[in-house]
C-alpha cells in the first residue's frame, strides 16, 4: 500500500488510524509505505511514530513520482493507493483486493465519498460527486481509476515503466491509459471499497485544485495528441459553458440579495462557476506555456 504525502499533518493521523482498524486481513499480511514529498510540517513526525510504516522521502515534485517510488520499494503483488487525506472504512482493503481473485483483473477502483462538509467549498464538492471513480472508469475516452482509491497488479505497473514523473496532475489518467493499452481489460469498479476524503475547505483552495486539474488535462491532450484532438469547436463549447455558469451564478447571487433565490443554489452555482473558470484557466495556461504553475 502506498500513500503520497505533502504537509498532511492535519489528516495523515486519521488515515493511519483507519488503516490500523482494517478487518478481514491481518496487519502483518500487508505493508504500508508513506512517501513524503518534502513536507515542512509534522507529517514525517506523525508517520514516524508508527514502526509498522515505511517512510520514504521523495524530493521530486508530484504525487505520481511519490507513488512510483513506493511502487519500486513495495514487495506485494497488489499495490493499493490512497491519499493522505483519506479515511478508509474498516473493510476497504479487503474489498479493494477481492476482485483480484480473478487473474484477468489488473486494475480496480473503489468508491470515494466526501466527509461531512463544513464549508461552502466542501458542500460543493460533496454535492458534485467529483471525487468518486465510477463515472470516470466508464467514460469512453481515457477511462481511469482515480489514484485516491486504486489497486493495481505490481507486475503490470512495473511492466509499463511505473508512474510518469512529467505528469504533476492527471498522473492517474496517464497511468491507467498506459496500463489498459499494455494489458487490455476492463476496469473493475468496487463500490464496497469505500474511502472518505477531506475536501478542500476554502474557495481559494478549490480554485487551486481546479487549476491544477486543468493543467494536467492539457498535458494529456498534448501527450496523447494522436489519440485525442483539441479543436476550435471544443474551445467554443468551453467558452459557452463557462459563460453560462457565470451568468447563472450572477443571477442567483442577485436573487439571493433580493430574497427570491435559494441561498444553497446560489452557493452551488458560484462554486460551480469558480471550478470551471479555474480549471480552464489552468488548461489554457499549460497549453500556452507547457509548464505547470
Amino acid at each position: 500500500m502506498v500513500i503520497p504525502a505533502l504537509n498532511a499533518e492535519s489528516t495523515i493521523g486519521d488515515t493511519l488510524s483507519g488503516l490500523a482498524t482494517q478487518t478481514a486481513i491481518a496487519r502483518d499480511e500487508w505493508e504500508l509505505i508513506v512517501v513524503d514529498g518534502g513536507s515542512t510540517d509534522r507529517t514525517c513526525d506523525i508517520v514516524g511514530k508508527d514502526d509498522r510504516v515505511t517512510l520514504l522521502v521523495e524530493k521530486r515534485r508530484g504525487p505520481g513520482v511519490a507513488r512510483d517510488t513506493g511502487l519500486r520499494h513495495a514487495k506485494g503483488e497488489i499495490i493499493c493507493h490512497l491519499d493522505a487525506d483519506a479515511m478508509p472504512t474498516r473493510r476497504w482493503l479487503a474489498s479493494l483486493l477481492a476482485p483480484f481473485s480473478d487473474p484477468a483483473v489488473v486494475l480496480v477502483g473503489g468508491k470515494s465519498l466526501s466527509l461531512p462538509p463544513r464549508t461552502p467549498a466542501q458542500r460543493y464538492m460533496a454535492s458534485s460527486a467529483r471525487i468518486d471513480g465510477e463515472d470516470y472508469s466508464r467514460r469512453p475516452i481515457f477511462p481511469f481509476v482515480p489514484s485516491r482509491n486504486m489497486a493495481v497488479r505490481r507486475e503490470a505497473a512495473l511492466a509499463i515503466g511505473g508512474w510518469t514523473a512529467e505528469c504533476i496532475t492527471g498522473e492517474d489518467v496517464d497511468f491507467c491509459h498506459r496500463i489498459r493499452k499494455a494489458f487490455p481489460s476492463e476496469i473493475v469498479y468496487q463500490p464496497e471499497a469505500v474511502l472518505f476524503h477531506h475536501d478542500r475547505e476554502t474557495a481559494a483552495e478549490l480554485a487551486r485544485q481546479a487549476w491544477s486539474y486543468g493543467e494536467g488535462t492539457a498535458h494529456l491532450y498534448i501527450r496523447y495528441a494522436e489519440e485525442t484532438k483539441w479543436r476550435a469547436v471544443d474551445a467554443l463549447h468551453v467558452a459557452g459553458q463557462v459563460a453560462g455558469r457565470a451568468a447563472k451564478a450572477l443571477t442567483l447571487a442577485v436573487g439571493k440579495r433580493l430574497r427570491v433565490a435559494d441561498e444553497e443554489n446560489a452557493e452551488h452555482a458560484y462554486h460551480h462557476w469558480l471550478w470551471s473558470w479555474s480549471f480552464w484557466r489552468g488548461f489554457y495556461s499549460y497549453r500556452r506555456t507547457g509548464r505547470y504553475r
